[in-house]
């Protein structure tokens, strides 16, 4: 006779083990008051919070609610400030209840000003907490006074706490004041931000004389936009450094460095003398105006040679991200890649890259961007995006230039203006191959030029044919065009452009997203071309990005009847 099991039969030690890969939410919502032994093993496991962006003020009641009998049994809190109805999700929580076993606290501060008042004060008193992070994407999600508050308490919590990550703006002009760094904290990360009179790469030297037991470290230095400070003349200060008196952290094993700011390789130089045992050196600098001063001797491997081997001899790992605007002249690549063997020869599996193009269209500016092979793989504080690539003006060199691809696996988006001049193709494959979203502009044609090439007796149907597929072998040299799943067609895509539009999108068989023109959206020749039926069928999302342009009444239902997959759709316009 055959005996079933039923659900109710299962051991405790198997419930333990089915509950232990849910959530809070998940565990109140399908096994409250079932039954007392279900209610009874309900007291006795850790929970884990999590609210993300898309839960609802009604699941946090739910929550809250249930959290009256169990807040002690917390251990691990992740959080969204606001979420999709509601706001103040933190302060909420934390005025509600007191976890008083929390040992892990991850907070997202992503409201216009998220109130931390009761965070700091039931922090104080959390005695078994090992891992604490917050982060807040724009400067006025936290108030300056709750900035300095957290800063303090945290950095000088007694407890238990192991890693500390301040994922915040702050210029930490305060840090004078404060005593060492608690000996049980071991990872930091912290986020200095300020005007370059207050803020300089040199404000790391003030933290690293607290962070004396610290052995995996993580800084990002940003100064506020020297353009909108009038600044943008004012050479990289020095201030006096007593180089007899650095701080040294002789745990510091791993060092995260992140520069949004004017440095030089002499303050970099100053940095890494205080990590004589560093092992794991990952570095990022990000200069986006070419207004500020050009740090030439970073792209300079002979100097990082110097300076590592002088100052960390242990090093066995060195990977770096370097995206710099900069003015004319122009540079040479292979002097810069050269000057790198060095360490290609001295680190297993260790390559650059570097790319060059024109900067915004702006005269005598161009982009560069120098990358190892193996940062892909690093997960950096800051995402520091490619800015729109003018595709005639780009240049490439590498030490490994067949693999460029791999050098930028992790880029899924990427914008690419198709200019009049075909790019000088080194390569042999696609430079971004993993972009999943495309934004590609072209260069307006004039309605007088247009008018007058089009009268020209056999012009238009051939010669756009011609023109549309160089469009698509100019966008191939950079994109690997089957794995792009939405594409968007710029401000710069007129009606005159719809057979680019055509032969891209026919060039692109797994788009499901589109962003279009409302003009080009409704054009006879875009929307009732035989061509693109099949690519409209499976198009899922479309929307439009120019206004003042007013549907006709029949055409929703040719819309539904072109894009039979559509589950969503944004139109600028009325019909």
């Amino acid at each position: 006779m055959d005996r079933y099991t039923h659900f109710e039969d299962l051991s405790n030690e198997i419930f333990f083990e089915i509950l232990d890969y849910l959530h809070a939410l998940e565990i109140f919502t399908g096994f409250t008051s079932l039954n007392k032994r279900i209610s009874s093993i309900l007291q006795s496991i850790p929970l884990r919070i999590l609210i993300l962006y898309d839960h609802s003020r009604r699941q946090v009641d739910f929550i809250s609610s249930h959290l009256t009998f169990h807040a002690h049994q917390v251990i691990s809190i992740n959080i969204y400030d606001k979420i999709r109805d509601y706001t103040s999700i933190i302060d909420l929580l934390f005025h509600r209840h007191n976890f008083t076993n929390l040992e892990s606290c991850v907070l997202v501060a992503n409201s216009s000003i998220t109130k931390l008042e009761n965070v700091i004060k039931r922090i104080k008193t959390l005695n078994k907490l090992v891992s604490f992070c917050i982060c807040a994407p724009n400067d006025y999600n936290i108030s300056t006074i709750d900035r300095s508050d957290l800063a303090r308490i945290m950095l000088m919590h007694k407890s238990s706490v192991h890693s500390i990550e301040l994922h915040y703006r702050y210029d930490y002009m305060d840090m004078s004041n404060y005593m060492l760094i608690p000996s049980n904290l071991i990872s930091l990360k912290l986020y200095i931000s300020g005007s370059p009179s207050t803020v300089s790469v040199y404000s790391i030297l003030s933290i690293l004389r607290l962070c004396q037991t610290i052995r995996y470290l993580g800084i990002i230095v940003r100064q506020n936009d020297q353009i909108e400070n009038n600044n943008i003349n004012v050479s990289i200060s020095t201030p006096s450094i007593n180089e007899n008196d650095l701080p040294i952290l002789p745990h510091v094993i791993s060092f995260d460095l992140e520069i949004l700011a004017r440095c030089d390789s002499r303050s970099i130089g100053y940095i890494l003398r205080c990590m004589p045992n560093l092992m794991y050196f990952y570095f990022l600098l990000g200069i986006r105006k070419a207004a500020w001063p050009f740090p030439g001797e970073l792209l300079d491997g002979y100097v990082w040679q110097d300076m590592l081997e002088r100052y960390v001899p242990h090093l066995s790992k060195f990977e770096l991200h370097m995206a710099i605007a900069k003015k004319y002249p122009r540079l040479n690549l292979d002097i810069v890649v050269n000057s790198f063997e060095y360490f290609v020869k001295k680190y297993f599996n260790w390559n650059i890259t570097i790319d060059r193009w024109k900067f915004y269209c702006r005269p005598r500016e161009e982009f560069v961007m120098l990358r190892t092979f193996n940062y892909r793989k690093h997960k950096a504080s800051l995402c520091i995006g490619i800015p729109i690539i003018y595709g005639g003006s780009f240049a490439t060199q590498s030490t490994a230039s067949n693999n460029h691809h791999l050098f930028y696996s992790d880029i899924e988006k990427l914008i690419i203006f198709i200019t009049k001049k075909m790019p000088i193709v080194t390569w042999s494959s696609a430079r971004f191959q993993q972009v999943k979203y495309l934004i590609v502009e072209m260069p307006i044609i004039r309605s007088s030029l247009w008018n007058t090439l089009s009268n020209i007796v056999k012009f238009s149907e051939m010669n756009d044919n011609v023109f549309a597929e160089q469009s698509v072998t100019y966008l191939s040299h950079f994109v690997q065009l089957s794995n792009v799943s939405q594409i968007e067609f710029g401000s710069t895509f007129d009606i005159s452009r719809w057979k680019d539009v055509q032969f891209i999108l026919q060039a692109c068989p797994n788009v499901i997203n589109l962003i279009i023109g409302s003009r080009l959206l409704v054009l006879s020749k875009l929307i009732d071309n035989p061509s693109l039926i099949p690519i409209f069928k499976q198009i899922k999302m479309i929307e439009s990005i120019t206004k003042k342009n007013y549907f006709h009444s029949n055409f929703a239902s040719k819309l539904v009847q072109r894009f039979p997959s559509l589950i969503h759709i944004e139109l600028q316009d009325l019909f």
